[in-house]
């Protein structure tokens, strides 16, 4: 297999020699570098990925939106005399101008619970590894794995290697049995065309050091470097392991910040949203109501306040100023869910505001 140019140089020397006191110091960084990943992993997995996700679901699933969509489908068959040979088309113009909000509410919400879990997948994995073929986009966990810098130490390096290979290393690290490991990493390795072995660890490479017990297999050396190249592991140089360290902190900050942004703002659409169901209900519920002109009125509500409520995080942020400064100064990335949905919710209000007065026309009429 040939080696790419982005692959052999995996462990050249860094010119001039690096002294002690350099290397300590890249060791120092690594150490508050692995501290910094790891807590932003934390809140990931603690605040998104678990509890909090746990919480939005019961705040907008329960019994309140069922009910509000009963009671709408309850009075579709109401007559209204005041419409006379135009009936059946007052009718169809007040169920949609009423549908278009409703349904609009529920799917905001929804959207942007879509919009977090796709953000929770692309904070959690990537297809791009700096040192790997860049033709190699096969999905892994954003944090790769990590593997003693060859430049520390020739002699230790060695002596991990010829550890790794022995058979019980290799059936502790891939515990397939014969049959799916040949399947599943010949597949991957034919697949990839070889690109998912790291360079160092490609066979002829190893046996030029002399590294692989006598004992062991082509393919099974081949199907445990394979394995590597999947958790992306790479025997990169100190520098280059500071400079990845680096790329990976940049990477989850900007991933991770887009997403506890999201998660706030799908938060509170969720109880934005179900605080007006609340709301609703024991009007809807009352027989003395306008049961059409209450509920447009409530979606009119929604969608008036639905776009000042999304932006309520990023007024947040900015409250120490008087007012939000130019809005191209903020990242398109935090407002996303804003852009998209704005025009819907626009179209929402002239709606909801249409069945509000169509409504109010019919009960008077009456």
């Amino acid at each position: 297999m040939t080696a790419t140019i982005n692959d052999t140089t995996q462990t050249e020397a860094v010119q001039p020699p690096l002294t002690d006191q350099e290397r300590n110091a890249m060791r120092a960084f690594l150490q508050r570098c692995e501290v910094r990943l790891s807590t932003l992993h934390r809140i990931a997995t603690a605040f998104i990925g678990g509890a909090g996700l746990l919480l939005l679901l019961p705040v907008f699933f329960k019994d309140e939106v069922v009910t509000i969509i009963k009671i709408f489908l309850a009075h579709l068959t109401d007559t209204f005399p005041a419409l006379g040979a135009n009936h059946t088309l007052g009718i169809v113009l007040l169920y949609t101008c009423l549908a278009y909000p409703v349904i609009l509410s529920l799917s905001i919400p929804l959207y942007a619970l879509y919009l977090l879990l796709k953000d929770i997948v692309h904070f959690y994995f990537t297809i791009y590894t700096p040192g790997f073929n860049p033709s190699l986009i096969t999905p892994s966990f954003a944090l790769g794995g990590l593997a003693f810098s060859p430049d520390e130490s020739e002699n230790v390096k060695r002596g991990v290697y010829e550890y790794q290979y022995h058979s019980s290393s290799i059936n502790y690290t891939i515990p397939f049995s014969n049959e799916k490991r040949e399947r599943y990493f010949e597949e991957t390795i034919r697949n990839t065309d070889g690109k998912i072995i790291p360079a160092t660890r490609r066979w002829e490479v190893l046996a030029e050091q002399n590294v692989i017990p006598s004992d062991a297999d082509r393919p099974t050396v081949e199907h445990f470097n394979a394995a590597l190249g999947l958790a992306r592991t790479l025997d990169r140089p100190l520098v280059r392991e500071v400079a990845n360290t680096e790329l990976a902190l940049v990477r989850h900050i900007l991933y991770l910040r887009r997403l506890m942004l999201r998660y706030i703002k799908t938060l509170i659409m969720f109880i934005w949203t179900a605080m007006i169901s609340f709301v609703l209900i024991p009007f809807l519920q009352d027989d003395k109501m306008p049961t059409f002109f209450v509920m447009a009125s409530g979606y009119f509500v929604w969608s008036l306040f639905a776009m000042p409520v999304l932006r309520l995080p990023m007024r947040w942020i900015y409250r120490h100023r008087q007012a939000m400064p130019d809005r191209t100064h903020i990242d398109q990335q935090l407002v996303v869910l804003e852009s998209q949905v704005e025009v819907f919710i626009k179209i929402s209000v002239v709606i909801s505001a249409v069945a509000v007065l169509f409504s109010l026309y019919l009960y008077a009429a009456q």
